[in-house]
């Protein structure tokens, strides 16, 4: 814990897109933080750009009402009633505490704790004494800053650099651009207790995701990287005739024509809308999994990055094993019990085959891989160290 309370203004992106793995990673930043013994304030800004998304009608809508509803009632759910400001431009308002108190707290503040890089850095949001960035979405953000000047800008507005990218630093995934920054590797914070009440072991492999991207595709070393999980799932189609009597979820938005398509080939196709609209059920869907079952990006899985998602993160906080598509995190987190790392359809069947020979062994070896590498007071404490705040 650190020597003294802190005053730290979390940006990030929640009643914007209030779905349940995003609404968690936030309130992992700010939960763990306060339970450090920190003030908090989340800032969210959505210029008049960022359309809220509204899982009722599927789409980006100019009323943040339903965002604002969700992130009010986490927040007061866990201790944090009333510590937020958003800014909509679009409604011609602000919400939360009033904006001179907002523009007190960053002055004063001690970290400006930047989340993914989406809020504009408004003069009030840097006056906090030191200024950090969290990347995560690695490799995608390191060429983005290498190639784009406003990126590059943006980035340099902070004076520490974090990643999700786990390999990524000192130069450790060659041919992905550095821009000269010293990144430094950030596991995803859980907040631990968050994710106790699981049902043992459960019932089927799930994942939930985004079938589909635009304009997410690198070419890096004159190779073109797919950000689509649909082309990586295409190659894996027939799985569920390799493992009879194996539960296979896929559960991802915007499958269109190819949900009946896999459905037939025995996947257990759901709307991931309709599990991560409230934040809660994503909870719930994940408690009562028997482990986690993912493919990745292909600029994370053929440039071995080291990213690790917060989602994968939870369900080894639920004691649930996590078998996700190799992206070398395995050069820093323990696998082969608990969590497995793997290339190709055999590697994956062999993944599956060793939990279902003994799915609570490998559910009591997740936790604790949670709580050695993902516990928010551990990761948060070491990131307030790394930037002289500890």
């Amino acid at each position: 814990m650190s020597r003294r309370s802190l005053r730290i203004v979390v940006a990030g992106f929640f009643v914007g897109f209030p779905l349940g793995g995003q609404a968690w990673m936030i309130l992992h930043y700010l939960l763990g933080l306060s339970r450090l013994g920190h003030e908090v304030l989340f800032v969210e800004d959505a210029s008049d750009w960022a359309y809220p998304f509204d899982p009722a009608v599927g789409h980006g809508v100019d009323d943040s009402g339903h965002g604002r509803a969700v992130l009010t009632d986490m927040l007061a759910r866990y201790g944090l009633a009333g510590r937020f400001f958003y800014r909509s431009d679009i409604e011609g308002r602000t919400f939360g505490v009033a904006p001179d108190e907002m523009r007190r707290f960053c002055a004063t503040a001690d970290l400006f704790l930047n989340v993914s890089g989406v809020v504009p850095l408004r003069e009030e949001y840097l006056t906090p004494r030191v200024r950090v960035f969290i990347d995560t979405d690695p490799v995608f953000t390191q060429v983005k800053v290498e190639r784009d000047q406003g990126m590059s800008d943006y980035v340099l507005a902070h004076e520490h650099f974090f990643t999700y990218g786990l390999n990524l630093p000192a130069g450790g995934v060659p041919g992905v651009p550095l821009s000269g920054l010293d990144w430094k590797p950030l596991a995803p914070p859980v907040v631990l207790d968050l994710w106790e009440g699981g049902v043992s072991p459960g019932r089927g492999y799930t994942t939930i995701g985004t079938w589909d991207a635009k304009d997410r595709d690198l070419e890096i070393g004159g190779r073109r990287l797919s950000w689509r999980k649909s082309l990586k799932y295409e190659a894996m189609i027939d799985l569920p005739a390799r493992l009879p009597g194996v539960e296979l979820d896929l559960t991802m938005s915007g499958m269109k024509e190819a949900a009946p398509r896999f459905a037939d080939a025995g996947w257990i196709v759901r709307d991931a809308l309709a599990v991560s609209a409230d934040p809660r059920v994503y909870r719930d869907y994940i408690l009562r999994s028997k482990a986690h079952f993912s493919l990745a990006k292909d600029q994370n899985v053929l440039l071995k990055s080291g990213w690790f998602s917060d989602r994968s993160a939870s369900y080894l906080a639920a004691g649930k094993p996590v078998i996700d598509e190799d992206t070398g995190f395995g050069a820093v987190l323990p696998t082969g019990e608990g969590l497995f790392a793997f290339e190709g359809p055999d590697a994956a069947v062999a993944a599956i085959r060793a939990v279902e020979a003994d799915p609570v062994r490998h559910g009591r070896a997740a936790r604790k891989i949670a709580e050695a590498h993902f516990d928010a007071a551990k990761v948060l404490s070491g990131l307030l160290a790394a930037v002289g705040l500890g």
